[in-house]
């Protein structure tokens, strides 16, 4: 059994961490951390800049994270490994982790003092150990990452996929959505409007309409960047709630995310595209419908064993607009089945 390091390096890498969704993913890359190491001290490495794990995310990692370092950069050309400069000079780890891939980044960062090294780079060739052999070969993100936890522990990892919140969020998402309906949620945003991520609006209304009739309380989660759609959205969906938008102390849309996992507890389903919101609601508990165009539902699907994705390449297009709202329909009412 590999021993227990008492201090661990994570590197995520030297870019500006300003990537929502990657960051939700990278959370049970964490708990499975805690869960192999419990009393191991982590110093995380997010990128260079303001970090999201010490910002916005930070209630959804007390304990997780012990030191913060956003000023290191490490380069990508070959004639960096020229300079004999050591990265963190005075530095010493028991255990590095590396979960970047670019060969010129893994070859400086080991020259950190350390016990222990892994790294998936060029097919874990740089690393002192590899997932062991009953370790499946990984193919979404967090697979990859719960991989290396493996490699560094001997042994596979498979943490809780429900997040734990602030209590003031569980009663805050209580308080909005109380016990008694059934609660269908609708995510149509997805960060950037441009990206080609977001599935038809009008397609989300004729869903979340056609829930009203069958009883059920439809529940749009938008955050700020989703402020346009909202009065639309009231007019189209009789009975609807807009948590964060009613209320003088949630006037300006879901603003934390501890509070949108929360509401994923509340929810029997949910419907969102490939977005930070669609995993921040399964992080919560709510069995998913994940909607794909251009990104890969293989890579960047949720954490959630409750889950039914559905990609527009399943149905002959790349567009999102290719999924058919009937194939939306039923995965929903396979969830509420499932749900009971």
């Amino acid at each position: 059994m590999a021993p227990q390091p008492r201090s661990i390096l994570v590197y995520i890498g030297s870019s500006a961490d300003d990537a929502l969704g990657e960051n939700m993913i990278k959370l049970p890359f964490l708990w499975a951390l805690r869960d192999a190491f419990p009393d191991a001290r982590i110093t995380w490495i997010p990128g260079f800049g303001p970090a999201q794990f010490d910002g916005i995310l930070k209630s959804l990692t007390q304990g997780l994270i012990h030191e913060m370092v956003t000023d290191l950069y490490l380069g990508t050309a070959p004639l960096a490994l020229l300079s004999r400069r050591q990265p963190l000079a005075g530095r010493e780890f028991d255990l590095i982790i590396d979960t970047q891939k670019m060969p010129v980044r893994t070859l400086l960062l080991r020259r950190v003092p350390h016990q222990r090294f892994v790294s998936s780079t060029w097919g874990y060739v740089f690393s002192d150990a590899k997932p062991p052999a009953d370790v499946p070969a990984p193919r979404l993100l967090i697979d990859k990452l719960l991989a290396l936890v493996a490699a560094a522990g001997g042994r596979a990892i498979r943490p809780d996929h429900h997040a734990p919140v602030p209590a003031d969020c569980r009663e805050a998402a209580l308080a909005m959505l109380p016990e008694g309906p059934v609660y269908v949620g609708f995510a149509p945003g997805a960060g950037r409007k441009d990206t080609g991520k977001c599935w038809p609006l009008d397609r989300f209304i004729s869903l979340a309409n056609d829930q009203a009739d069958r009883g059920r309380v439809p529940v749009f989660i938008l955050g700020p960047g989703e402020a346009e759609w909202l009065d639309h959205l009231r007019n189209a969906v009789a009975g609807a709630v807009f948590p964060g938008w009613d209320g003088e102390a949630y006037a300006q849309g879901l603003r934390d995310p501890a509070l949108t996992v929360a509401l994923g507890g509340r929810l029997a389903t949910a419907v969102a595209n490939c977005s930070g919101t669609g995993h921040m609601l399964a992080a919560g508990g709510a069995p998913m419908v994940s909607l794909y165009g251009p990104s890969d539902a293989g890579k960047f699907a949720p954490y959630t064993p409750h889950i039914r994705t559905l990609s527009a390449q399943d149905f002959g297009g790349n567009a999102i607009g290719a999924i058919p709202a009937e194939a939306v329909a039923e995965a929903i009412q396979a969830h509420l089945a499932d749900w009971g």
